[in-house]
């Protein structure tokens, strides 16, 4: 059994969010993962970006979440689930509402992101 206090998380503040790492690849034994919770402020923005070999679990903890993927408008509520590709173009041009999600990172490699605004 592992217990990961919240307390304990590392913060890192991004463009128009702050993501608070859960657990890394080596606390779980699974290479190349990552578990963050990313949380949103109405009025910012997340530019539009995609990872190269990366793969994104979204799962909504407080919504509604809406991002804009591949040009379409999605909204997750509460409990939604949502699956970003390697490649999948992804961000929010407005932040209308706070919002939080978990993110499980799949196939992680750090400097996988590619930023286009």
């Amino acid at each position: 059994m592992k217990h990961f206090p919240r307390t304990g998380y590392k913060e890192v503040s991004g463009d128009g969010y702050l993501k608070r790492i859960v657990v890394e690849g080596k606390d779980i034994g699974i290479k190349d993962s990552l578990v963050q919770e990313v949380q949103f402020t109405a009025g910012e923005k997340v530019p539009f970006h995609f990872h190269q070999a990366t793969r994104e679990v979204f799962y909504c903890l407080v919504g509604p979440a809406p991002f804009v993927i591949n040009g379409q408008q999605v909204v997750m509520n509460e409990g939604d689930c949502l699956v970003c590709e390697p490649g999948d173009v992804h961000g929010n041009p407005v932040v209308e509402n706070d919002f939080r999600i978990l993110v499980l990172k799949v196939g992680f490699k750090e400097h996988d992101t590619v930023w286009l605004d």
